[in-house]
């Protein structure tokens, strides 16, 4: 076991503060009156931060996020249903194939992964195809880190009388998502990124109107977002065993983000991306331009990080400081992610730009001898 906290610079899981941790410490009962309360105010306070309070409902579903993506996709698309999954990264192609495994006739318009979505391509798709019947993207597409127009798709949708499916996993508590000015009809976000919780559990947020409509044939029952809002708004309850310390320490990461707001934490972390590319300056450089860089994670690009197996070299060296960015490269855009999310100290910010700069000036021209790479997965798996 690590005895040493990781400096997490990842798009999720995240660096927590002491407080959202400390709440992991308490015991509690999962049908207990007091575990319902804590249920009740994790869900109202997740509303609250849409304004969508009156029209739609917060359903938590147990697990990773794409379990709450997976739930909200077999909960509310029928097998003769047409969806349109527009698609520039890895999480779009992940909800395509959702839909294909359900064997849903889904369809899909593709961009390139270090741009934007274009309304136009999309409303020229939904032009020559009429029997589309929801459109389904990602806000923040973190294989690079590039924000999607999320309310000029749904306004596009709404008006054509389409449903809408968004994967906010990334955006949601760092950027402005409100219900009132994009009627999505469904939302789906986790506790472990910019809600600064643990993992454990997804939000699926669902119109009231969706999730009382009558529901098709379902044929899993820890994915029936439908049925889990009923055991909810009936008794309180969660249908099976939820992971309690994982409820309670979310719950106060929620009080957190409604303390600071959504649009402050948006810019802490976008203040944590500028000096993250000040400090790499000298060796890396941005992938996306500044108008469609996300908050919430920065690829970066270097001369001689060209391979998967450069870049695990580079990854090593920052795991020598105790830094941890995310693992794997996009070998399309040879590109590598750094997480500007979570508690992050202006100190960690300091030793990556250390830790740049003794790679590239030092390191880079020279293979790690094998002493050294053994060093690093040993610190690497602790």
């Amino acid at each position: 076991m690590s005895m040493r906290h990781h400096y997490l610079m990842t798009p999720g899981p995240l660096s927590l503060t002491d407080d959202v941790k400390a709440q992991m410490q308490f015991d509690m009962g999962s049908r207990d009156q007091a575990f319902k309360n804590i249920t009740a105010l994790m869900r109202e306070r997740i509303l609250d931060l849409i304004d969508g309070c009156g029209s739609y409902s917060v359903v938590p579903i147990q697990g990773s996020g794409t379990y709450g993506i997976e739930a909200a996709l077999t909960s509310f698309i029928s097998l003769s249903d047409r969806p349109l999954v527009c698609i520039n990264g890895i999480y779009g192609e992940r909800i395509l194939k959702i839909l294909k495994l359900q064997g849903v006739q889904a369809v899909c318009i593709r961009a390139p992964s270090h741009e934007p979505l274009s309304v136009i391509d999309i409303a020229a798709y939904l032009e020559r195809d009429l029997s589309i019947t929801h459109i389904c993207f990602v806000h923040c597409e973190t294989t690079t880190g590039v924000l999607n127009p999320l309310e000029t798709i749904v306004n596009l949708a709404t008006r054509r009388g389409i449903k809408t499916i968004i994967d906010a996993m990334s955006s949601f508590g760092a950027v402005d998502i409100s219900a009132k000015k994009s009627r999505f009809d469904v939302l789906i976000t986790s506790s472990n990124k910019c809600i600064e919780g643990p993992p454990g559990v997804a939000f699926v947020i669902a119109n009231l109107d969706l999730l009382k409509a009558k529901k098709h044939s379902m044929s899993s029952f820890v994915l029936d977002v439908r049925d889990q809002w009923k055991s909810l708004e009936q008794t309180g309850e969660w249908r099976s065993t939820p992971p309690t310390h994982v409820v309670q320490a979310c719950t106060k990461a929620l009080e957190e983000l409604s303390l600071e707001g959504v649009t402050n934490r948006g810019q802490r972390y976008c203040s944590v991306r500028d000096e993250i590319i000040r400090v790499t300056a000298p060796y890396g450089s941005p992938l996306l331009s500044a108008e469609v860089r996300s908050p919430v994670c920065l690829a970066l690009t270097a001369n001689g990080i060209d391979t998967p197996k450069d870049f695990d070299t580079l990854y090593l060296h920052l795991v020598d400081y105790n830094l941890y960015i995310y693992s794997k490269m996009h070998a399309q855009t040879r590109s590598f992610r750094i997480g500007c999310i979570g508690a992050i100290k202006p100190l960690w910010i300091r030793m990556l730009g250390d830790a740049f700069q003794e790679f590239f000036d030092k390191t880079n021209s020279r293979a790690m001898t094998p002493e050294r790479v053994g060093s690093a997965l040993v610190r690497r798996s602790l």
